[in-house]
């Protein structure tokens, strides 16, 4: 009997293949998943040589718990290590000025041992879902889909940010007040943003308005692109894409190949992932191109390699990322802004010269308002030397991709 246990034991397994960063233990006695969570976050620590401090909070249900992670507070939610959906319990989220900073999701095989960290959510993040989802109560169920990076998110956020870099303010339960509120202003729970600009009710108090860089950054969204000429295969969902920080691709489907407009003149190629190849070409003629070696891949962000852009001005951007080969590809037509709103790089570096606070004002404001704008300031070679700079671009760099 024991054997025949063993072996559909084994069977589940083979069916459901240990992802590569999963942390199978090895404790001497039962843990419940709390304590095997918090086991396995000190092991990759320990694996990684890194020095945090972290410690559990005695307030542990059967659905969550909290750690404490370099004066961060995270919210670990527990799944079965099968599940695709995950329940986040709302009672911590009601104490407000102390609610959790992070979500980490946890899928857990008590029986085995086995532990893995699908990713986190931040409070900004988390609040936008609960009040897309209209959730009440003392609990809501989400996709972990929703949980994006794995450990490695965790791991930069609580190595990087400050810790009040992130809200603690919570949910308000007054949600009918909340909606009354809103409907006075004339705004809907889409318009949220706004509303909570207006009226600070719940989320990020006064500390929303003060320069967040870092937390900008890491909440910078990526684009997409489909890869043409690919047919090695009908699987859909397994078709490879291409994927941007900058610039940024709005995927209306009305044109192929996207057009991008882009509002400063010397836009920054940046994708998240390694690159086999890219080039820039207009008329049908190539102007620059770069390719990767067997060693040696494309990454990290690209300057504009060539004259800046005119207002109007198109060139197709071809890009093959990783894991594609020849004859399959990305592709997007850059397009300058008309005159009046196309931006120079160089005039605004030059206003900007070596003033720190000017920098960080302009960049903070960009990130919210136009990515194609803040990044190419955040890398640009003329940066002053500012350890702010210095942790955004980390940030950023350190990203999950699409691969």
């Amino acid at each position: 009997m024991i054997e025949d246990n063993q072996n559909i034991k084994n069977e589940i397994f083979d069916a459901l293949p240990i992802p590569e960063d999963a942390i199978i233990l090895k404790p001497k006695r039962f843990l419940d998943s709390s304590q095997l969570a918090l086991l396995a976050i000190k092991e990759i620590i320990k694996q990684r040589g890194i020095n945090l401090k972290i410690r559990k909070k005695r307030d542990v249900t059967e659905l969550d718990c909290i750690f404490e992670i370099n004066n961060f507070s995270i919210q670990v939610i527990f799944a079965g290590y099968s599940s695709d959906h995950i329940i986040v319990p709302l009672q911590r989220w009601y104490k407000i000025n102390n609610a959790p900073q992070i979500i980490l999701a946890a899928n857990i095989d008590e029986e085995s041992n086995i532990v893995y960290f699908k990713g986190i959510i931040t409070a900004k993040e988390f609040i936008n879902i609960y009040l897309n989802k209209n959730a009440k109560g003392q609990s809501f169920e989400i996709p972990l889909s929703e949980f994006k990076g794995g450990i490695n998110r965790l791991l930069s956020f609580v190595q990087i940010l400050d810790s009040e870099a992130l809200s603690r303010q919570g949910i308000s339960r007054n949600i009918d007040f909340l909606e009354s509120l809103l409907k006075t202003l004339g705004l809907s729970r889409k318009n949220i943003s706004i509303a909570l600009a207006a009226a600070g009710l719940i989320i990020f108090g006064p500390s929303i308005f003060r320069p967040r860089i870092l937390a900008n950054v890491a909440s910078i969204p990526i684009s997409q692109i489909e890869i043409t000429g690919y047919n090695r295969g009908i699987d859909t969902e397994t078709k490879p894409v291409l994927c941007l920080f900058s610039p940024k691709i709005l995927n209306d489907h009305s044109t192929f190949p996207a057009i991008v407009y882009t509002s400063i003149n010397q836009p920054l190629i940046f994708s998240p992932d390694p690159l086999n190849e890219i080039t820039i070409s207009k008329n049908g003629k190539i102007l620059w191109s770069k390719n990767s070696t067997f060693d040696k891949k494309i990454n990290g962000p690209i300057p504009w390699p060539i004259k800046p852009i005119n207002p109007n001005e198109e060139y197709l951007v071809t890009i093959r990322p990783l894991g594609t080969i020849l004859g399959e590809s990305a592709k997007f037509i850059l397009k300058g802004s008309q005159s009046n709103s196309l931006i120079k790089l160089e005039n605004l570096l030059d206003q900007l010269g070596d003033n720190k606070s000017a920098w960080n004002k302009v960049i903070n404001k960009e990130l919210k308002k136009d990515i194609n704008i803040a990044l190419p300031l955040l890398f640009s070679y003329k940066a002053p030397e500012s350890k702010m700079i210095k942790k955004a671009r980390r940030l950023i760099i350190e990203r999950e991709g699409c691969l």
